[in-house]
């Protein structure tokens, strides 16, 4: 059932958790821009959704300047630290671990973004997320369903253990969640910026711990790590404009989808019955086997873009999705991730999407900082040429992807969601469902989904997909089963109307939160 949009016309901001949202709309009221409530909307997602994003983890944005009429992409994913080869990694990539992380790219993101565009004092964007983490905030049932289910992983860690638990029980529902060292972390933020992360105490505790763990991020790692500003990436869909991050980014593969669904009329994909289902898998099928293996980090490993956006691939993927196309494996993962989009009074725009890839990350937190690490380091391959093949530096493929759709020269819609791999398939269905159905953006967001398997051939059903049309798929050889736990996403959206009123959408699958005014 869809949530009623939430309208406003001086601001809007939409996250993964109520506290975030609110956190954002604080700053907005306060006088700041969508760069000022993004950042602290994005502090507390990082405090309050640890198990989907940290201070240790990455960000990919698309901010959008009202004045210029621009969209400037910032990429803040980390790379592999030194020593990071395939001798080292012999026997695997790990998930879990000291050497399951890459070095931590938010706070940089963080930082750039606020000299570019903010507005406020730095220190002012982070008294939300200090005050949640050292005053301590009441576990939602999502959140506590998260540690209950990676209770095993949390208490085979000190630090962990000593946050998640009490009475050696993992906290439930209600109970309060304090985290004294991450307030003490978010205030050296607060005072000296990334310096104090990035060269300063928390490099130094975060080194400490390597050391001591027999990891491979050193200080030095720490010190070199720079955000990089990018342009996105687009492609039209029947006359609207959708632009992604590029590689590393998995935003790639969204714009193919549409591409592939862009040789049909908008009239084969206006029902709810098998052949539309039919179309989108296929699309997605398509696009993934395309444009998968040139997801990568492009300073090592650039895609050609222009021969994947230009007319031969997009013409054999419409002909795969006329077709139908197969029932082929793709392999996906799991993943934790949390999403907020921002718009402010002058049109400013925002879009974060932030994680520390799998749930709960590597499952190592710093007893000295509270900052859980990400376990990024397990999507390189050890595989000799492969376009993620391990190596110092280097960042690997990320499935974090901001969209930001653009009708008639103007931004109209901030969509993001989490669910790994599903992020870029969601958010097609949500697109398809606008601009090929007419849906307003409340119902394109609340309509059933699907997902692809994790790891098979399979495809997962909403509940709320009629069962005939399940046989139907059934009968024409996919792999259907119903799931109401799989990763269909939790979308954060932001509508801006022609007259600018603000529509802010949060997905009723989650803990997702719109707050405007």
């Amino acid at each position: 059932m869809a949530r009623a949009p939430v309208v406003g016309r001086n601001g809007m901001v939409v996250s993964g958790y109520p506290l975030a949202s609110l956190a954002g709309l604080r700053m907005l009221e306060k006088g700041g821009n969508a760069v000022d409530a993004g950042i602290a909307a994005s502090a507390v997602l990082a405090t309050v959704m640890q198990h989907a994003t940290s201070p240790a983890g990455d960000v990919f944005a698309l901010i959008h300047d009202a004045a210029s009429g621009r969209t400037h992409g910032l990429n803040g994913s980390g790379g592999a630290p030194e020593g990071a080869t395939r001798a080292v990694f012999a026997s695997g990539m790990p998930e879990t671990g000291v050497r399951a992380a890459t070095v931590p790219g938010i706070v940089g993101a963080w930082e750039a973004a606020h000299r570019r565009f903010g507005r406020l004092p730095w220190a002012e964007l982070f008294e939300p997320a200090i005050a949640g983490a050292a005053e301590g905030f009441a576990l939602s049932p999502a959140i506590a369903r998260q540690i209950a289910g990676a209770a095993e992983g949390l208490r085979a860690d000190p630090g962990c253990r000593a946050i998640y638990f009490h009475d050696d029980r993992p906290l439930a529902t209600g109970a309060l969640l304090r985290q004294p060292a991450l307030a003490a972390t978010f205030r050296l933020i607060a005072r000296d910026g990334g310096a104090a992360f990035y060269r300063g105490p928390i490099a130094a505790s975060l080194a400490r711990l390597m050391a001591a763990r027999d990891g491979l991020m050193r200080a030095s790692c720490l010190a070199a790590y720079v955000p990089e500003w990018v342009a996105p990436i687009s492609t039209v869909y029947r006359g609207a404009t959708v632009e992604v991050m590029p590689p590393n980014s998995f935003g790639l593969l969204l714009l193919l989808q549409l591409n592939g669904l862009a040789g049909l009329d908008s009239a084969r994909l206006d029902d709810d019955g098998p052949d539309r289902l039919g179309y989108l898998m296929a699309a997605t099928r398509g696009a993934f086997a395309e444009g998968e293996p040139h997801i990568a980090d492009p300073r090592r490993d650039p895609a050609d873009l222009d021969r994947l956006l230009g007319p031969a691939v997009t013409r054999r993927l419409q002909d795969g999705v006329r077709e139908g196309g197969g029932v082929g494996t793709t392999a996906f993962a799991k993943g934790g991730t949390s999403t907020l989009s921002v718009v402010d009074r002058l049109g400013n725009a925002l879009t974060f999407v932030q994680s520390v890839f799998h749930p709960f990350g590597a499952f190592v937190l710093d007893p000295d900082t509270g900052l859980l690490l990400n376990n990024r380091m397990s999507r390189f391959s050890i595989e000799p040429g492969h376009a993620n093949e391990v190596m110092p530096g280097k960042r690997p493929a990320h499935t974090l992807n901001p969209v930001h759709v653009t009708l008639g020269g103007r931004l109209r819609y901030l969509l993001a969601t989490p669910g790994a791999h599903n992020q870029t398939i969601s958010i097609a269905q949500i697109i398809s469902n606008l601009v090929d159905r007419g849906m307003d953006l409340a119902d394109s967001v609340a309509h059933p989904r699907w997902t692809m398997e994790f790891g098979g051939p399979g495809v997962f059903i909403e509940p709320g997909i009629p069962n005939a049309v399940v046989d139907a798929l059934a009968a024409r050889g996919h792999a259907v089963r119903r799931n109401s736990a799989q990763f269909f996403g939790s979308a954060e959206t932001i509508e801006i109307a022609p007259g600018g009123t603000l529509f802010g959408v949060a997905d009723h699958r989650r803990d997702a939160y719109a707050a405007g005014f």
